[in-house]
C-alpha cells in the first residue's frame, strides 16, 4: 500500500470515529458540538486538499515518465540516423573508390588486347617470305618471347585487379550470348549478324561490373537485331 493511501484511510477512519463521538455528545453540549462540526469540516477540506494534492503528484510523476521515455526514444532514435548516415557515407566512398578504380582496368584491358593482335599480325609475318633483316628482327623468337613476357606481366596485374574487385563484391556483369537486359546493359549499337533470338548480345564493347549494392556501371553492348 502506497504512502498516499494509507494517509486518505487513516483520515477516512478519524473521520468516521469523530462523527461517532460527535453523535453521542450532541445531548450533552451544543458548543462542542458545533465545535466539532467546525472541526469535522476543516478535517473534510484538509482531506480534499490533500487528495487533490496525490492526484497532481501523481498526474505530474506520469507526465515526467513520458517526457523521460520520449526522451530515451529520441535519443535511440537519433543514434540509429547517425548509424545509418555513417553507414552510407563509408558505401558511397567504396563506390566512388571502385568505380575510379575501373578506368585503370579498362586501360589495362585495352593492353592486352591490343597486344595480342600486334602478336597474331606477328605470327603470321613470320611465314611471309622475303623479309629484310629490320623485319626478321622484328619477328625473331626472341622478340617474340619478350612480348609474350610482357603480355603475361599485364594479365598476372588484371588479375590482381580483378581479386581485389571481388574481395569488394564486385563481379563482371555477363554479356556475350546472353539475352540483353535494360537493367544490366547499355545498347550502343544492333548488328545482323548472330546467333540465337532477337535481342541476344554479340560483342562487348565496354565491360559492365555489379556490386552488392546494384549496378556499379552499366556495359555497353551490341544487340543481334535481325
Amino acid at each position: 500500500m502506497s504512502e498516499r493511501r494509507q494517509l486518505w484511510e487513516t483520515l477516512a477512519a478519524f473521520l468516521s470515529q469523530l462523527e461517532r463521538e460527535t453523535d453521542a455528545a450532541l445531548g450533552k453540549d451544543a458548543r462542542l458540538s458545533a465545535a466539532l462540526e467546525d472541526l469535522k469540516d476543516e478535517l473534510r477540506k484538509l482531506g480534499k486538499a490533500q487528495f487533490k494534492a496525490n492526484a497532481m503528484v501523481e498526474d505530474q510523476s506520469a507526465r515526467w515518465e513520458q517526457v523521460i521515455a520520449e526522451a530515451q526514444a529520441a535519443r535511440g532514435q537519433q543514434t540509429q540516423l547517425v548509424e545509418q548516415v555513417a553507414g552510407e557515407r563509408v558505401a558511397a566512398r567504396e563506390r566512388e573508390l571502385l568505380e575510379a578504380f575501373l578506368p585503370a582496368l579498362d586501360g589495362l584491358e585495352s593492353a592486352i588486347a591490343s597486344g595480342r593482335r600486334y602478336l597474331a599480325v606477328r605470327d603470321r609475318a613470320v611465314d611471309v617470305p622475303s623479309l629484310t633483316p629490320a623485319q626478321a628482327a622484328l619477328v625473331s623468337p626472341a622478340d617474340r618471347a619478350k612480348l609474350a613476357g610482357w603480355l603475361d606481366g599485364l594479365r598476372l596485374v588484371r588479375e590482381r585487379m580483378l581479386t581485389i574487385l571481388e574481395a569488394g563484391g564486385v563481379t563482371p556483369i555477363p554479356t556475350v550470348g546472353h539475352p540483353f537486359d535494360p537493367y544490366l546493359h547499355v545498347a550502343v549499337g544492333t548488328s545482323d549478324a548472330g546467333d540465337g533470338p532477337p535481342g541476344t548480345i554479340v560483342s562487348e564493347e565496354r565491360r559492365g561490373y555489379r556490386c552488392p549494392a546494384g549496378v556499379l556501371r552499366y556495359a555497353e553492348v551490341i544487340v543481334y537485331r535481325p
